[in-house]
Formats: C-alpha cells, sequence, structure tokens
C-alpha cells in the first residue's frame, strides 16, 4: 500500500510505501520521528483502498460488523477512547482491507469517503503530534482471512510484548447496585444485597453511582436532564450511609470485593468541587454536569486526591471508573496522552498500594492501550437487552483478545418476564464474567433458582472460561456463535439456529436461538438446568456431549 504523508498546510512530506512482515500477512511500514518534526502538531495521511468485494466494515466504535458500505464514515480515538483501526470484508467476514496506525495515545481522527469516480475509499488520518510522540509504524493487510483474525494480528502488532496478568478476582461473579436501584441507595438495602450476593457466590459487589450525595432518585425520563449536578465531591453520603467504613469491612467478611463508581473528570453543577476549582470545561452542561480540562494540572491534582481518598479512606478493593472517554478526543485540542498519564498515575498508586485491587473499565475505552491499566472491561449499557449485552461482550473479546477478563453488562429483567428469558440473559453474560443487578432478596424463587444455576455453571467451568481460546463468528451483521476451547473441552453459544457447529466431544452447546434446536446424541437441560427429554436441545436451555 502507498500512503501519501502531508503536514498540517496540506504540504506533500514523504511517499511511504508499506512491505510484507516476515512470516506475517501484513504490510507496514514507519513514520519517522523526522517527519513528524517536519510535520508541526498535526500529521494528515492519506491513501485509497479500492472497493472490490467489499460489503461491509468494523470500526472500534461500534459494537457490531455493518454490513453496509456508508458514503462516508469518521471516528476519532486517543489514548481514552477507541483505536486507531477500520477493517472491510466481503459478505462471507473475510478481509479485504484492514488498515491501522501504531500510535494508540494521540488523538487522531480517521476519514472515509467514497469516491464514485475512482471506485475506491479515500482515507484520511489526521494525528495530533507532540514531543511525546514516538515514531510509529502503519500496518495495512489485504490478506483473504477472517477480519476478526487479521484484528488478532493488529493487537499484537501495536502490543507485541504484552501478557495477560490479572488478579484473580477479576474473574469472579459481580453485583452492581445500578439498574436495581440507582441513586436510591442505603445502607440496609444494600446489607441485604451484599448478604444475599455472597450467599450466591459472588465475588465482587459495586456501588455504583448515588452513594456520594443525599438524593434519592431513579433513572426516569424527569431525573435525566440533571442527574450528575451532584457529582464530583466524592464524599460518602452520612444521611444515607453512615459509618461507611464498618459496613464495606462487614461485605469483605462476607467474601465480597468492594467497590464504588467514580467519574473523575465529571464536575456537577451543584457540587462545592465546583467552587473550588478554576478551570476551562472541555463540554459543555449535559445533564448537570461538565467535563474539566485534565491539562489543568491543578484541577488534575485535585480531583485525583479525591480518587485515593475514596479508596483509602473507605477502605476498598477498586474503582468502577466511568466517562473516561467524556474527555473529547480531537487532534485540534488533544488530550489522549493526558489522560492516559492521569489514569496511569492514579491506578499505579492504587495497585502498589493493594495489588490485588480490582479496575472496571467500560467499553469505550476497553483498548489495547488499556490492557495493563484496567483489570476488567465491562460492556457497554444494555439493560434488559441480553441480545445486546452478548454482542457487545464479543466485540471486546475481539478488541482485547484470550485471557483477559470481560465482563457483562449487569443482567436486568423485568420480573415479569419468561423463565427462558432470564436463562437468556444469564447465558449471554456468560460468554464474559457475569454481573448482576437485580433486587435479589424481592426475586421469586424460580428467577432465584435460575440465575443460582447458572452462575453455578459458570464457576464450574471458569478455568475454561478463563484460560482458553476465544472464537466470534459472525454472519452479516449479527453474531452467529461464540465458542471458547481448551485442554479438550470446548462451550459453544449458538445465537443462529442455521449456525450448528458439528456435535463437539467434551463439549456443550448453550441454546440461545428463539426455538428448540434438532440434535441427535448427549444429554439434554432445559433452561432452569432440569433434564430434557428428545432429540432437541431446548430454548434457553443446553446439550453435554
Amino acid at each position: 500500500m502507498k500512503f501519501n504523508i502531508f503536514s498540517k498546510t496540506n504540504t506533500l512530506l514523504a511517499e511511504l510505501k508499506s512491505c510484507r512482515a516476515p512470516g506475517k500477512s501484513y504490510e507496514s511500514c514507519t513514520v519517522s520521528r523526522e517527519l513528524l518534526d517536519r510535520a508541526g502538531d498535526l500529521l494528515i495521511i492519506k491513501c485509497a483502498i479500492p472497493i472490490i468485494d467489499i460489503q461491509g466494515y468494523w470500526t472500534p466504535d461500534l459494537f457490531r460488523p455493518v454490513m453496509q458500505l456508508c458514503w462516508r464514515k469518521g471516528f476519532s480515538c486517543a489514548a481514552h477512547r477507541n483505536f486507531p483501526y477500520v477493517t472491510f470484508f466481503n459478505q462471507a467476514q473475510r478481509n479485504r482491507a484492514a488498515l491501522g496506525t501504531g500510535n494508540l495515545f494521540d488523538d487522531s481522527v480517521f476519514t472515509l469517503k467514497m469516491n464514485q469516480e475512482t471506485g475506491n475509499y479515500d482515507v484520511e488520518i489526521k494525528v495530533s503530534v507532540c514531543p511525546e510522540t514516538a515514531a510509529f509504524d502503519l500496518f495495512w493487510d489485504a490478506a483473504d482471512r477472517e477480519w476478526t483474525q487479521i484484528l488478532q494480528d493488529y493487537r499484537a502488532f501495536v502490543r507485541p510484548d504484552w501478557r495477560p496478568d490479572y488478579p484473580a478476582g477479576a474473574w469472579l461473579p459481580v453485583y452492581c447496585t445500578w439498574y436495581a436501584v440507582h441513586a436510591a441507595v442505603e445502607k440496609s438495602w444494600l446489607e441485604t444485597q451484599e448478604d444475599e450476593a455472597a450467599a450466591m457466590g459472588f465475588g465482587t459487589f459495586i456501588v455504583d453511582d448515588g452513594w456520594c450525595f443525599d438524593d434519592m432518585k431513579r433513572v426516569s425520563p424527569e431525573t435525566i436532564g440533571t442527574w450528575y449536578e451532584n457529582i464530583g465531591d466524592w464524599e460518602v453520603s452520612a444521611r444515607h450511609l453512615p459509618d461507611f467504613r464498618r459496613h464495606v469491612e462487614r461485605a469483605r467478611k462476607l467474601g465480597l470485593k468492594y467497590l464504588l463508581w467514580v467519574s473523575p473528570f465529571m464536575v456537577g453543577d451543584k457540587t462545592r468541587f465546583v467552587q473550588e476549582i478554576d478551570c476551562e470545561y472541555l463540554t459543555e452542561l449535559h445533564e448537570g454536569y461538565r467535563v474539566f480540562d485534565p491539562a489543568d494540572a491543578a484541577t488534575a491534582r485535585k480531583s485525583m486526591d479525591k480518587m485515593l481518598a475514596v479508596v483509602r479512606e473507605n477502605g476498598l478493593d477498586g474503582l468502577k471508573i466511568d466517562f473516561v472517554d467524556a474527555v473529547p478526543q480531537s487532534p485540534d485540542r488533544p488530550r489522549g496522552r493526558t489522560v492516559y498519564h492521569y489514569m496511569k498515575e492514579l491506578l499505579d498508586t492504587v495497585k502498589a498500594e493493594n495489588p490485588e485491587a480490582l479496575i472496571e473499565f467500560r467499553q469505550n475505552y476497553a483498548t489495547p492501550a488499556m490492557l495493563d491499566l484496567g483489570t476488567q472491561f465491562r460492556a457497554g449499557d444494555v439493560p434488559f437487552d441480553y441480545v445486546e449485552n452478548i454482542h457487545r461482550i464479543a466485540q471486546i473479546r475481539v478488541c482485547l483478545g484470550d485471557g483477559v477478563p470481560v465482563h457483562a453488562d449487569p443482567v436486568y429483567w423485568n420480573p415479569g418476564d419468561s423463565d427462558e428469558n432470564i436463562a437468556r440473559h444469564m447465558i449471554c453474560s456468560l460468554a464474559g464474567v457475569p454481573m448482576v443487578s437485580m433486587d435479589l432478596a424481592a426475586l421469586p424463587e424460580n428467577q432465584k433458582n435460575i440465575m443460582k444455576f447458572w452462575l453455578n455453571f459458570y464457576r464450574e467451568h471458569l478455568e475454561l472460561f478463563k484460560n482458553g481460546k476465544w472464537n466470534i463468528r459472525y454472519s452479516a451483521d449479527h453474531l452467529s456463535f461464540i465458542e471458547v476451547a481448551g485442554a479438550g473441552q470446548k462451550i459453544v453459544f449458538l445465537c443462529e439456529a442455521a449456525a450448528v457447529p458439528a456435535k463437539p466431544e467434551n463439549g456443550i452447546v448453550l441454546n440461545l436461538t428463539h426455538q428448540p434446536i434438532p440434535a441427535a446424541g448427549g444429554s439434554k437441560f432445559d433452561c432452569r438446568g432440569a433434564r430434557a427429554s428428545g432429540d432437541f436441545i431446548p430454548a434457553a436451555g443446553y446439550a453435554v456431549y
């Protein structure tokens, strides 16, 4: 592939030609530090991709592939959101063109425009340049392979020396308060949930948004407009959560890791913090908050000190860190490296004080750059939606690879839903580390038993989920199946009836489709784990071979 390198003023600086990497299907070439110096504070990379046998594409800002040829597509990325990569593929999910840069940290913008005259996608990549920016390589792969495999090669290309090393607690089932109660949290309710969660085998307890102000509220169209106006002081509500450190110690004695939700760059309009700081904001007032500029060293230090105080004063086992991606990504005002340095200093400090600390990151910053900062990477919010939950879990697995604790978004259903759908919620969550946000004490016994059964299933197969090789298969723009294999075992999450794989040896097929699936042999079980008869895998059930 030929790449044209331009300065900010569109002066052509160089023409680079990629070369095949030894033993690999991809090609690469280097943007040197000398070119970066000549470019100034902005480098522009241009190339053209022929639209030949291309029917779909994927970029990191999506939660699934798209089977459409957009006339124009653009996305931004930086260390704290997305990453610089795009892939085009055909109807059979075979790669036709994959393009990326090795610069994961500086703010970049990808723009892809369909050129009807030339039959190409004209690609332009703008990359911010600063003194920290090192020479980086460009990645190009037109090999006829599954596009998900190419993405695995790209990840190794940008993080060649990285190896997974996560605390054991990151693999244990999680209880989160968010959907169950939102900000209507108080201590007696929490302690009831903790007792239930510990008895059901959860390993981590997360108190989400609502612990640091006195309002008792649920998310609704009426409340969302000013929801975050009290976020930023990061002090436990004495009204609803008195003697909180002792409360945390109580939960830890039950065997639960205890985390609190925080959002470091968020400043609520009705906080004391907003009166204490004097800095620029990067966003307008929205839902009661603005995002401060992390380049303001004094404000960033005050914010970080609050984050560390939350952990130390309350004896926490870690943090659920939200809205890191709310800091805008733009080569015109780059903040990617600033955010990364903030997060690295904060989390290095937390982990130095507690090497087993747990740090949850959300999907938009579940990226190759963040692999060694977070300890668990959660699917983006999908209340009530088990189909999208497994889609988002699959996308994180595609991006981050094997051996990484990918967490489901908290499972949450309407209590009037069917047993089959509740089982589907739980089964989908097992494609990651299961997380639940229901009022456990209020669950009907049949629903509690379904949850217990699938949590036990996860624990029984934890070593396979943790150490196995994951294979994500798509058909058009939806999941066909997910499988994990290792040590002579295999588990298949079947999303599409027509995609039934060959009967696995020492394997389990989980039926996520809407209907019973014909399957001879093996032992069949229904959504509750009860043995079923016949030559069909029950809907929301499974077969063991």
